[in-house]
């Protein structure tokens, strides 16, 4: 991963929206920019201050919980507040995928733990919005599928996943009307303050592009269902630190079906849902 992070091109993307509503007349163009660039960044559908403030609940919590391991996780246990490790590539959910990080799953019908259900409702609006449909609350999923409300940690030590595109999580929207996959990733953290090294990446015309480069706290990443994209090695120059968990986390909600373990791939297919 270190020739990632040193092959880095900075080509950040920013579009700057306040609203949803600013988003309607936006979605084309944002989703044409994701199709021919890979990703878009977009700036003030959220508060840096507020977002980073949600920080703290977070990490208690993370540094504190006892986590799931990686494999031998049931489907069911995932839809609660919990967190779980994702860590190797190369048995069983984790085959063709490597990654390291930590996952807080979050979903809308527990405790509103960490203050930030109020943004992954937000997340699925805006989601929807850029994708041309109307907003596919649980309430209007097939019944097998429901938001996969989560936080995702990639901690400082070298938490990091491989470059993949989202094809399974796209599927999952397969019999839904304007079934386009947007996937929206809400940067919880801050290069140069939270972590130092590392980071989203998107792999484009033969190169890799540093995806967060100028971006902050409570920006959107945005990436479809062709993006090429991962994490490149968080920290990687300090020990990992089991106890002190800390470095570059992100929310996102993802379509998901009652049956699925995040991340799951085929053999020899680089799949998941994101980063």
């Amino acid at each position: 991963m270190k020739k990632i992070i040193n092959d880095f091109t900075k080509m950040t993307s920013i579009v700057r929206s306040a609203t949803v509503n600013d988003l309607v007349a936006l979605a084309p163009s944002v989703r044409d920019k994701v199709a021919s660039e890979g990703f878009v960044l977009i700036r003030g559908m959220f508060d840096r201050l507020e977002i980073q403030q949600k920080l703290t609940s977070l990490y208690t919590y993370a540094n504190t919980a006892s986590h799931k391991p990686s494999a031998g996780v049931s489907p069911a246990e995932i839809r609660c507040n919990m967190t779980k490790w994702s860590i190797g590539g190369h048995s069983q959910s984790q085959a063709g995928l490597p990654r390291f990080m930590l996952t807080v799953y979050n979903p809308l019908w527990d405790e509103d733990t960490f203050k930030l259900h109020s943004d992954f409702s937000r997340l699925i609006e805006i989601r929807d919005t850029l994708a041309g449909r109307e907003t596919l609350i649980d309430d209007r999923l097939a019944p097998a599928r429901y938001n996969g409300c989560r936080v995702q940690i990639y901690p400082s030590g070298g938490g990091f996943m491989g470059a993949h595109v989202d094809s399974r999580a796209a599927s999952n929207l397969e019999g839904t009307a304007h079934c386009a996959y947007i996937q929206m990733v809400l940067l919880l953290t801050e290069r140069g303050k939270d972590y130092q090294s590392g980071g989203a990446f998107v792999i484009s015309d033969d190169k890799t592009i540093d995806s967060e480069a100028e971006s902050l706290a409570g920006d959107l990443l945005v990436y479809d269902g062709s993006t090429h994209h991962g994490v490149a090695d968080i920290d990687s120059n300090i020990a990992f630190d089991i106890s002190n968990l800390r470095g570059r986390a992100v929310a996102l909600v993802t379509v998901l079906t009652k049956d699925d373990i995040l991340h799951k791939v085929k053999p020899g297919k680089t799949t998941g849902t994101t980063a």
